[in-house]
């Protein structure tokens, strides 16, 4: 278990490392220039496949039908009160 969430970590560590970049890069005005298109291609891309590992690791491990199941039951009481 402990292998499967430092993996997910890794993949959401990448992820947000990535969007960063990619945020930094439309900051800082260089988005438009041949250098920053290719950095903000490659950082998106980079966070397509490591969050789709991530979601694909989630899956797999049953963290997204506890999130679920966890919504619905919050979610139950909410509509009882109206």
């Amino acid at each position: 278990m402990r292998e499967i969430i430092a993996l997910a970590g890794i993949c959401l560590l990448i992820v947000v490392a990535s969007l960063g970049i990619v945020a930094w890069t439309a900051i800082s005005g260089s988005l438009f220039t041949l250098d920053g298109l290719l950095l903000v291609s490659i950082c998106l891309m980079l966070a397509a496949v490591f969050g789709a590992c991530f979601l694909w690791i989630a899956y797999d491990a049953g963290w997204l039908k506890q999130l679920k199941s966890r919504r619905t039951s919050s979610a139950a009481p909410e509509a009882k009160k109206d």
